[in-house]
């Protein structure tokens, strides 16, 4: 699937690079995002046929649940 952009909707490959940068400075790859969605880590997804998108406003709801306080 190619990239586009629908009212706040990324394709995996947006999503991946963006979080990836924004979290350690390099992007994540798409086989991270298939990996954390199979094992139920990831931010939610919107499945439209078989191709999947990332609402941003709920990607980055997600980053911030995974926040956890300074032992």
């Amino acid at each position: 699937m190619s990239d586009f952009r629908f009212d706040g909707y990324n394709s995996r490959a947006a999503t991946a690079a963006q979080v990836g940068v924004q979290v350690r400075g390099r992007p994540y790859t798409e086989r991270t995002f298939i990996n954390w969605e199979l094992d139920g880590k990831g931010p939610p997804v919107t499945r439209v046929g078989r191709d999947v998108c990332y609402f941003w406003p709920s990607v980055k709801e997600w980053l911030r649940s995974q926040e956890k306080s300074a032992a």
